[in-house]
């Protein structure tokens, strides 16, 4: 076993200086939680909020907090979350690293606190860093902790100079006081001399305090060596972290020393890349280069420093590791492509989508305050999260069946400039059509259709039209084969033509108004379902208004008003309900949060608004359309554990989310110690 390693520093520190050390005795650890009061009634999970927080975290929103709204600091809500669940609290640490966007800050600051709470977690971790390939990290975390307690001693310091200056300035402002009353008021003239004195005294003592505070640089050098060297020799638990850091710096190189000698350096990893080097800023802070240094080539290994005295053993080490370790092994990763440099990353990508879902739902979560614009960010996180946890592939192969495409990228097919080809446009409308129909999808429905000239040619026009002949196509009779134009007087149209490209043609060419009467749609209905005498099973269930614009502003007259007229009418001709409305603006480009449209019917539904479009919605809307309250019923297939939709707000359960996104293999090997 080896002997354990003592640091020396440079040669420098023993020499006669007399600079004392900036550091202060270790204080001990506080009790977890200490001075930290919890809610009795929660409103997240512990280890769900302390990632909302620490995802958005910043040191400017912690320095200058709103005076009316007092915040907590991150590292409170980390104490609750480790109490709560530590192993899930860790994990979540480490997503801070390698989510889409890293919040580095509240990731090393989140540390700090693991470090002074339970050192021995951390310390054993660090090898985790290195598999990881966070060697930069590795630095950056042993440096922070260093440099915290260095900051407090020169707060402290500072402090205690501010506090001498203020007391001697005060004194000297007593002296002159004194001095201006014995000459009186008639020798202002010789009081002004030693006033001058006074201020120029005054002027020459902050030169003074300033030159003693702007040290040499040697002299700041080896102050913070000796910082270096009383911290790691008095703070065990700094020792501790500093050996485990150095210990994975040694593995690591000592591996690739081994694959280059071999011949194999596309297997050698960025450790000699982010390794510091002899005397850089990160090596002069820490020492850590002598550390690597003595553990790579220790005395009992290596006969030639056995009788080497201690200061020149350390130089020696330190200035082999640069020529035999270092220097080539950057030398061998200059060779590598710069993708087989980044091994470590590819690996990680992965799994980047399960920390992306986290990611979005913490910020789903930080969206409470309920108003409209939080209710729209929450949709569009909702609309992500759904897109991430369940596969695209996998959702259209739920809605439309295997092989077929949505019903606007077949009439896309139609379109020449595009490369489209009408026969095989027309194969796959007949397989969508008939999929459909097997299922029962639309069968009582009537399309409403906007088709306005701007529109031509868009995507926007392509889900419009194909969505109303589709509507149109699997409605039974007497609805089936007629679609309705937003007009002021809107009638059945007969959509006419032999196969799709001619049917397409026709829906282009329709005339529509910029706005819609929709109690002249209602009697419509009525009037032909009273000449051909429907049953209340034949009526239509749903009339879907695929527009461009808002619904209040689509429609001609006071809806309510219209509705309630309807309602009236249908029930004195003994049909029990009036068609639900569905309203799909399709002019927005971000998916909304599902409205309700206000009815003057008690316990009575009359409709619901969709804004926005994408495939991944549209799919949600076929699966769910059966259910004549909802247009996204509940998914039946399930990914990786997680039900994906549940209810109208798409939202996944959040705890499941987070287990999920935490369980991937580098996270699992993180473990608890203390």
């Amino acid at each position: 076993m080896a002997p354990p390693v003592c640091l020396r520093g440079p040669p420098e520190l023993h020499l006669d200086h007399p600079i004392s050390t900036i550091i202060k005795t270790h204080e001990e650890n506080p009790p977890l939680g200490k001075g930290h009061s919890s809610s009795s009634t929660p409103p997240l999970n512990p280890c769900l909020e302390f990632f909302s927080k620490a995802i958005t975290y910043s040191d400017k929103s912690q320095q200058n907090p709103p005076m009316y709204q007092p915040q907590k600091d991150l590292t409170e809500y980390e104490a609750e979350s480790w109490k709560h669940d530590p192993r899930t609290t860790l994990r979540l640490i480490f997503c801070l690293r390698m989510v889409g966007r890293p919040n580095k800050e509240a990731f090393y600051k989140c540390l700090l606190w693991v470090h002074k709470n339970h050192p021995r977690t951390l310390a054993f971790n660090m090898k985790i860093f290195g598999e990881l390939g966070w060697f930069e990290d590795l630095l950056e975390v042993l440096y922070r902790v260093l440099q915290k307690s260095i900051d407090e001693a020169k707060k402290k310091s500072r402090d205690e100079a501010k506090k001498k200056s203020r007391d001697e300035a005060k004194k000297r402002e007593e002296e002159g006081e004194g001095r201006r009353k014995e000459y009186g008021k008639n020798r202002s003239n010789e009081w002004q001399k030693p006033r001058n004195r006074y201020w120029s005294n005054y002027d020459e003592s902050d030169v003074e305090e300033e030159k003693e505070e702007v040290k040499t640089v040697t002299d700041v050098r080896i102050a913070r060596a000796k910082s270096a060297v009383d911290r790691y020799q008095n703070d065990l638990e700094y020792r501790f972290l500093h050996d485990r850091v150095s210990e994975v710096f040694v593995e690591m190189l000592t591996s690739d020393v081994l694959s280059l000698e071999s011949g194999e350096i596309e297997h050698i990893s960025t450790a000699s890349k982010f390794c510091p080097s002899i005397d850089s800023s990160y090596d002069r802070a820490t020492l850590i280069c002598e550390n690597i240094a003595r553990r790579m080539f220790p005395r009992h290994n290596f006969g030639e420093y056995k009788d080497v005295e201690e200061a020149h053993y350390a130089y020696r080490v330190r200035n082999r590791l640069r020529k035999q370790v270092l220097s080539p092994l950057r030398k061998a990763l200059e060779r590598l492509p710069a993708a087989k440099q980044d091994k470590k990353s590819l690996s990680l990508f992965k799994n980047r989508k399960r920390l992306i879902a986290l990611e979005i739902y913490s910020k789903i979560i930080g969206c409470g305050g309920g108003g409209r614009d939080e209710r729209r960010l929450q949709m569009k996180g909702y609309m992500k999260l759904v897109d991430i946890l369940l596969p695209k592939k996998s959702i259209v192969d739920i809605c439309f069946g295997d092989g077929l495409k949505p019903p606007h990228h077949v009439v896309a097919l139609l379109e020449k400039e595009h490369g489209g080809d009408d026969e095989i446009a027309e194969v796959q409308w007949r397989r969508l059509v008939q999929e459909f129909s097997n299922k029962g999808k639309l069968r009582n429905c009537i399309a409403v259709c906007d088709v306005p000239e701007s529109m031509r040619g868009t995507l926007k026009e392509m889900v419009c039209i194909s969505m109303g002949l589709l509507v149109s196509e699997l409605s039974e009779k007497p609805w089936q084969g007629f679609v309705i134009p937003l007009s002021d007087f809107p009638r059945l149209h007969k959509v006419e033509g032999d196969n799709l490209q001619s049917k397409y043609e026709f829906m282009r060419n329709i005339e529509c108004a910029e706005k819609v009467d929709f109690s002249k749609i209602y009697s419509r209905v009525l009037q032909i379902a009273m000449t051909q005498k429907l049953s209340n099973a034949k009526m239509p269930k749903s009339i879907f208004v695929f527009a461009y614009k808002e619904f209040d502003k689509a429609s001609k007259n006071d809806w309510a008003l219209d509705y309630k007229d309807a309602w009236n009418n249908y029930k004195k001709r003994g049909y029990a309900t009036v068609p639900q409305l569905v309203f799909w603006n399709l002019i927005k480009d971000s998916v909304a949060a599902l409205e309700v449209i206000g009815s003057p019917v008690k316990f009575h539904n009359a409709g619901i608004i969709i804004t926005g479009f994408s495939n991944t919605l549209l799919s949600l809307f076929v699966k769910g359309e059966t259910n004549s309250r909802t247009y996204a019923a509940r998914v039946d297939q399930v990914h990786d554990g997680i039900d994906v939709l549940s209810g109208l707000r798409l939202t996944p359960n959040a705890e499941d989310v987070m287990k999920w996104a935490v369980s991937t293999e580098e996270l699992r090997s993180l473990f608890i110690m203390d």
